[in-house]
Parts: C-alpha cells; sequence; structure tokens
C-alpha cells in the first residue's frame, strides 16, 4: 500500500471510528424511543391488532436492546472495526421498520433519519445503500403495516362503518384481508391507491432527501480527500525539511570543543526548520585555528543550500595559507557562481595563533564582533567589507588584535541583537554587552548559557523572527595540562572514569587529600549521568581535564548526550531534608569542593563544567 493510501485509510477510518461513536449515542437514544413506544402498546394507548401485539411485545424489546448494544463498544477497539456501521445502521433501519408496521402513519420523518445518519461516514456507497434498502423496507412495511398495524383509514379507504357513524378498525388478520378483497370488488384497488398515493410521494420525498445528502456527502468525502492529500504533501515536505535540517546540522562543527589552547561553543537556532545562518571553526595547522560566522540573505531551503556552500568553500581555503581577507575572497568567488536567485552572505573570519594569541581578521559586512574578559568585553570596530556573493570583486581588509590570556571573542547574527519582544523592541547590541558585562564568567559554557537567557527573558512569548547563531572561542594562554577521553556511560564504567581523574591528579601532583574529593565528584557525577541521564541504557560521556600550572586552577568538563538534564539544580540548603530528590545531598558536596560551575544544554547535549583554583 502507498503512503497515500496509507495515510487515507487512517484517516478514513479515524473519521468512520468517530462516527460509530456518535451513532452509537444516536441508536441507543432511538432504543429508548422504542422502550417507550413499547410501554404505550402496553397500556394500550397505541391501539394494534391482537393477532400483531404478541409480536410488537417481543420486537419492540429486541429492537431496544440492539439499539443499546453498540454503546457498549464505544470505549473498545470494536468501535474501529470496518463492519461495525453496518450492525449500528441496519439495527436503526429495525428500529424504523418495526415503528413503521406498528404505527405506519406516524413515522414518515423516520425514514430519512437513517439517510442523514449514513453520511456522518462520509462514504456515498453507504448512503447508496441505506437509500436503496429504505425504499424497499419502506413498501413492504407499507402493505405490511395494512394487515398488521394501528388501523389507518388512508389504507383501507372506507373502512368499517360503526353505528355512530365513525370509521372503525378492524382487528383480525381475516378481517382485515376481506375487507381489502371487498374494496377491490367494488373497484377501490386499496394495494394499488397506497402504491401510487401512499408511497410514492414519500419515496419522492425520501429521494429528494437522499439526493441533498448525496450531494453534501460527496462534497464532504472530497474535502477529507482533499484533507489528507494536503496533509501527505505537508508531511513529505515536513521529511524534507527535516532531512535537510539533519544535512544542515551535520554540516557544522561540533557545538563544544576544549583544547589545551582554546575553548570554543557555538550554537545555531534556526526560525524555520531550516536556515541561512552558519559558523564553523577549522584548526588549520597545530598553532592556529580559523573561526568563521555568516548570515544568508534569505531564509528556508534555498539558503540553507547558499549557507553549506559557503562552509564547503570555507573549509576549502581556511587551509592555503592565505589571509581572512584573502580566504573570503575565495569565497565570494566560488559562491557567486550559479547564484541566480541573487542571495548574499554577511561573514566575519578570524584566524588564531594560539601560541602568542594574535588574531587576524577580516569583515564581510557582517555585525561587529566582540572581545574582551571579565566584565572588560567592547566591540570591536572592524573595517567594513562588501558582504560576499553578490559582487565578482569584493574589497576587504586584514586587521590584527592580540588577545590576551583568558580574553574571549563572540561572534553572533543580527538574530541575536534583532530579537523583538511583544512590544516590537529590539534586543540590540547594547543589551548583548551589558549581558556579557554582568559579572565574571567562569567558563564560556556559562557565558554561552547566559547570553540565551538574557534574550529569551527579554524576548518572552514573541515569536522567533530570525536565525539565532553566535560562537565564543576563549583564548587560554599561559601552560596548562590537558587530557580528554570518551566513557561509554554504564555503572560498570565508572572506575575507568575515577581512574582516568586518578591518574591525571597524580601527573600533576595534586594533593592527596584534593585527588580524593575530585573521585567524589567524579562519582557524583557520572553515577546521575548514568542513573538520571541514561536512565541505565548507556551513552557516551566525554571527559576533560585541564590544570593550568602557572594559576593552579583546575577545571573538569563533562559532556553526554542523555536527556537535558541539569544535575545543578539542588539547592544546596535544603539537600539534607527529605523531600529533596535523590542525589541532592552528593551534588551539595559536589558544590562545596568546586568553586565554581555551570551548565547547558547545547544540540542534545548537557554540558557541565566544574572549576577549582587550589
Amino acid at each position: 500500500m502507498s503512503k497515500v493510501k496509507f495515510e487515507y485509510s487512517k484517516k478514513y477510518y479515524d473519521n468512520e471510528a468517530d462516527a460509530n461513536k456518535h451513532m452509537s449515542y444516536v441508536n441507543a437514544a432511538a432504543g429508548v424511543l422504542a422502550i417507550v413506544i413499547w410501554i404505550l402498546y402496553l397500556t394500550r394507548v397505541f391501539l394494534i391488532p391482537d393477532h400483531f401485539y404478541l409480536v410488537v411485545c417481543i420486537l419492540f424489546p429486541v429492537a431496544a436492546i440492539l439499539m443499546f448494544i453498540p454503546l457498549f463498544f464505544v470505549k473498545t477497539e470494536m468501535i474501529r472495526k470496518p463492519g461495525f456501521k453496518y450492525f449500528i445502521l441496519f439495527s436503526l433501519l429495525l428500529v424504523i421498520i418495526a415503528l413503521n408496521i406498528s404505527i405506519p402513519k406516524h413515522t414518515l420523518l423516520f425514514w430519512p433519519f437513517a439517510i442523514l445518519m449514513a453520511n456522518h461516514y462520509y462514504n456515498p456507497t453507504i448512503g447508496r445503500v441505506i437509500y436503496i434498502v429504505s425504499l424497499v423496507a419502506m413498501l413492504i412495511c407499507m402493505y405490511a403495516g395494512m394487515f398488521f398495524g394501528e388501523f389507518d383509514e388512508n389504507l383501507f379507504g372506507g373502512g368499517v362503518i360503526m353505528p355512530d357513524g365513525s370509521i372503525g378498525s378492524v382487528e383480525t388478520f381475516q378481517e382485515r384481508v376481506d375487507l381489502l378483497a371487498d374494496r377491490v370488488a367494488h373497484g377501490d384497488n386499496r394495494y394499488m391507491k397506497v402504491l401510487l398515493y401512499y408511497y410514492f410521494p414519500r419515496a419522492a420525498c425520501l429521494t429528494l432527501f437522499f439526493m441533498v445528502s448525496n450531494l453534501l456527502n460527496r462534497r464532504t468525502y472530497k474535502l477529507l480527500d482533499d484533507e489528507v492529500r494536503i496533509h501527505d504533501e505537508q508531511q513529505k515536505a515536513k521529511t524534507e525539511l527535516n532531512v535537510a535540517k539533519d544535512i544542515q546540522m551535520q554540516t557544522l562543527p561540533d557545538d563544544f570543543v576544549s583544547t589545551r589552547d582554546v575553548e570554543i561553543v557555538g550554537e545555531l537556532k534556526a526560525a524555520k526548520e531550516v536556515g541561512g545562518d552558519l559558523y564553523d571553526y577549522v584548526n588549520i595547522d597545530d598553532n592556529h585555528v580559523a573561526l568563521l560566522i555568516g548570515d544568508v540573505s534569505d531564509k528556508g531551503v534555498p539558503a540553507a543550500m547558499f549557507m553549506m556552500k559557503t562552509i564547503t568553500s570555507f573549509r576549502d581555503f581556511a587551509t592555503s595559507g592565505k589571509t581572512p581577507s584573502q580566504i573570503l575572497t575565495e569565497i565570494n568567488s566560488s559562491i557567486i557562481k550559479g547564484n541566480k536567485a541573487g542571495m548574499f552572505v554577511t561573514a566575519f573570519l578570524a584566524i588564531l595563533d594560539k601560541n602568542t594569541g594574535k588574531m587576524v581578521y577580516a569583515n564581510a559586512g557582517h555585525n561587529p564582533p566582540i572581545v574582551g574578559s571579565r566584565g572588560n568585553f567592547r566591540y570591536l570596530k572592524p573595517w567594513h567589507g562588501l558582504l560576499l556573493g553578490s559582487f565578482k570583486t569584493v574589497r576587504l581588509k586584514d586587521e590584527e588584535i592580540t588577545l590576551q590570556p583568558g580574553d574571549c571573542l563572540t561572534l553572533y547574527t543580527d538574530g541575536i541583537t534583532e530579537a523583538r519582544n511583544a512590544e516590537g523592541e529590539f534586543f540590540g547590541e547594547e543589551r548583548l554587552l551589558n549581558a556579557l558585562n554582568k559579572k565574571d564568567y567562569m567558563s564560556i559554557v556559562e557565558l554561552h548559557h547566559s547570553i540565551k537567557d538574557e534574550v529569551a527573558e527579554f524576548v518572552k512569548d514573541a515569536p522567533q523572527s530570525d536565525d539565532i547563531t553566535f560562537i565564543t572561542l576563549k583564548y587560554r594562554g599561559g601552560s596548562y595540562t590537558y587530557n580528554e577521553k570518551e566513557f561509554y556511560g554504564v555503572i560498570e564504567n565508572i572506575v575507568d572514569m575515577l581512574g582516568f581523574i586518578s591518574d591525571f591528579a597524580n601527573q600533576n601532583k595534586f594533593p592527596e587529600s584534593f585527588t580524593n574529593k575530585l573521585l567524589v565528584v567524579g562519582d557524583e557525577i557520572f553515577s546521575n549521568i548514568v542513573r538520571h541521564g541514561y536512565e541505565g541504557k548507556g551513552g557516551p560521556i566525554f571527559v576533560r581535564l585541564l590544570f593550568n600550572e602557572d594559576t593552579k586552577e583546575f577545571s573538569i568538563t563533562v559532556v553526554d548526550k542523555a536527556k537535558a538534564f541539569n544535575q545543578l539544580e539542588v539547592n544546596t540548603d535544603d539537600a539534607e531534608k527529605p523531600h529533596v530528590r535523590v542525589g541532592g545531598l552528593g551534588i551539595s558536596i559536589v558544590k562545596k569542593i568546586m568553586t565554581e560551575y555551570a551548565y547547558d544544554h547545547i544540540n542534545g547535549k548537557n554540558i557541565l563544567v566544574l572549576k577549582k583554583t587550589f
């Protein structure tokens, strides 16, 4: 079965199940009506021939029971069975048939009712079946009513003249047969007249009702068919966009990297399924890293394609040994080819010498970067070159600055500075700078998280109108010892993780007391990730250890791909109270041992940074 047919069937049977549910309630109401009429027969309010009385006393309770049966299946899977609708509809017809035979002159409006209820299924075939069955059953019921039902002078014509001059009823089956034979003998063929004057007008009304119902049924059927087709197209487009998003996100580099010399955190949050923002970094050699950020002029899939073309060009030319302005010029020449849509990209590219801190950069129409540390961040004012992708020749200029150990470079797109709140106010460059200078951040993970919080707090519930992308590089400098290892997060591997920490501590000659405390920290952190993050199912855990021999500053960074799980969200003051979650006391101890800590969840990864100076 094709996907379209599968989706159609699902939609159709979902609707059918819903119609069955409502029809069950209608049938229950009809069952109540059947019981009321049955009681009226028992109390002789409705008079019927004695020979039919026993049949009615059996037929109506049975019909009422059939009416109530569907009600017991409303909350079961039976309600979704394809054949269940026929049981419901023909049970309803059975009640109408019983009523039409018993009281023929009172049941004209009941016949269209079955056709009306069949429209709930949005299936013209079901409507036609019920219409044909109703026509045939109505004719049979009219003739049956002449012999078994309540007396109707329209069926019998002259009837029986009573002593007071009124027309009386005939009680027995034979009396009715004789009366009708007498009418035929005197030229009053009641069989033919019932067909011509009693049945055909009702059949014509029923046909007209069916035609209108059938037109509505077909229209609704088409609407359902269109809805399914549109839904399928939307799902297909959504799937394609999700694939495009996956490809785009896979094009981006790791969102967090920490080495001996630099630390980088980047994140892209597209306004749509895919976006035109980009960031990237490339290790040119052991001593140089190139950092790029850009913003494509368009949105959606075309912008994503242009964005990936830009990143590919950057990676091709970044290791060529050229300066930032020359690399951007090469990128421009590459992406302008075949750019019939006239898209362009703003870009900022920097190359950092990790040994000296010297950073050479060039700007192609992008937002000014921010540089600094410890509450002393400031905007650089780079030469504003031409954007890329619109002109064959672009004028760009190389500039340089020297980063000091601990300095950070923050690059961003206008999705941050032009983020709007409900009143239409922009977040702006001043708020961004103030967010960076708000306090002395112990880690760029904490800095990164703080910027996201500031923007989210400002925007609140206003919709995101543009892609939000920013990347921060921290230059460490100084004398560092660094090690990194990946573990599989299961209980059995916690010992290996602790051994990794112990070996690093011994290598750097940590005091034994501090080493023991680090093992307590590691045991708590790893155990929480394994038990609460991965819930015992296992997954990767990246551990990065860093020690500055000059400042005696030690940090441990733990990255995992478990569910979003912030271990630090425990009130230390409440740690010993019985209502605190499992692990609360352990995290309280961790916070006392490690003097600084930060957490963020970026692109599906938990990043936890703990720091201690001793």
